[in-house]
């Protein structure tokens, strides 16, 4: 209880004494130089209602969240799996995808193994609508392709067991359009993450369905004109197909709050499929800042928009890669 005296305005060398508190009363019984003195208190009705509460032993006031690598909280992809992180109310970020088209090969030793041949490159934008909801919009040279998309976060993995959520669940989804379908196709994605080891490793399956995903190698592609794989198994196309697959991905701290190691399975499970299943490996270095993730990878798998990598390789060929990844706000 809190409560107030006023005394009156004596001249006293002993400090007072409290002899007696009447809390039927609101009075209290003090002594000052040798004289007792009677006193009320005035109490305010807020004060008399208002009651106290005390945490719990070992509950937080305030909610706390599973933490992954460092360099898994920053950057809206691991490699070409979405993740989970939506930016704050305002933030803005971008990426910058990098794919070499020749491959890690004896035939490409003369090129530095592939690093002397043309590459796809892909940029995106993105913007905090409000704490849990993410814009972007995605160019890559690839088949031309334009993507947008919004990410909304569902909800975020608790740090302790039964204090939240055991895993966090952030949905994806948008649209993608081609130089070669002339079409508006849309994809969806639930990004499931999970830590697995506090600060140190993370995971994430995104089933995902991509319409229309069946053409974006087709020899008619302006920007695919190059490439060097197109369709080597002679399989013809069907304009309509879709791809749903199941992208599985990792993050694993082997320095702490600077280096990691990922790793990306891309099965497809029905519908359009490239020649093999996409997977990607490297390595994720964080900046000393903390705003900046760069990603050496790779892979063989050349497309680079969410809508798009799901389909796998077009050869089980590996090509260096990397994406440079930032969070300005």
């Amino acid at each position: 209880m809190t409560f107030s005296i006023i005394l009156p305005n004596f001249a006293y060398a002993e400090d007072p004494k409290i002899l007696d508190y009447d809390k039927q009363n609101n009075s209290l019984k003090v002594k000052i130089d040798g004289k007792e003195y009677t006193l009320e208190i005035p109490i305010q009705d807020d004060v008399k209602t208002a009651e106290v509460k005390t945490p719990q032993r070992g509950v937080s006031t305030k909610k706390q969240y599973a933490r992954g690598p460092a360099t898994s909280i920053i950057g809206s992809r691991l490699f070409n799996i979405p993740t989970d992180n939506v930016l704050p109310k305002k933030g803005f970020g971008y990426d910058f995808t990098h794919r070499f088209a020749l491959p890690i090969a004896t035939k490409t030793a003369n090129d530095v193994y592939g690093l002397d041949g043309f590459a796809y490159t892909g940029i995106g934008l993105y913007y905090g609508v409000t704490n849990k909801l993410e814009a972007h919009a995605f160019r890559s040279s690839l088949t031309d392709a334009s993507e947008f998309g919004l990410k909304y976060q569902l909800f975020k993995e608790a740090k302790h067991f039964g204090d939240g959520a055991p895993f966090g669940l952030t949905l994806s989804g948008g649209f993608q359009n081609d130089n070669i379908q002339n079409s508006i196709d849309f994809y969806v994605q639930p990004i499931i993450s999970k830590v697995v080891i506090p600060n140190w490793m993370k995971i994430y399956v995104v089933p995902t369905w991509s319409d229309k995903s069946a053409t974006l190698g087709m020899a008619n592609s302006l920007s695919a004109s190059f490439y060097p794989f197109l369709d080597p198994k002679h399989r013809g196309y069907k304009r309509s197909a879709g791809t749903f697959a199941l992208p599985i991905g990792a993050s694993l701290q082997i320095v702490p709050n600077r280096l990691s190691l990922f790793g990306e399975y891309t099965p497809v499970l029905a519908g359009y499929k490239e020649v093999k299943n996409g997977f990607a490996f490297g390595l994720q270095i964080l900046s000393r800042l903390e705003t900046h993730v760069f990603t050496l990878g790779i892979s063989n798998v050349p497309y680079s928009t969410f809508g798009q990598f799901v389909v796998g390789g077009p050869s089980n060929d590996w090509h260096l890669g990397f994406n440079v990844t930032a969070r300005i706000k």
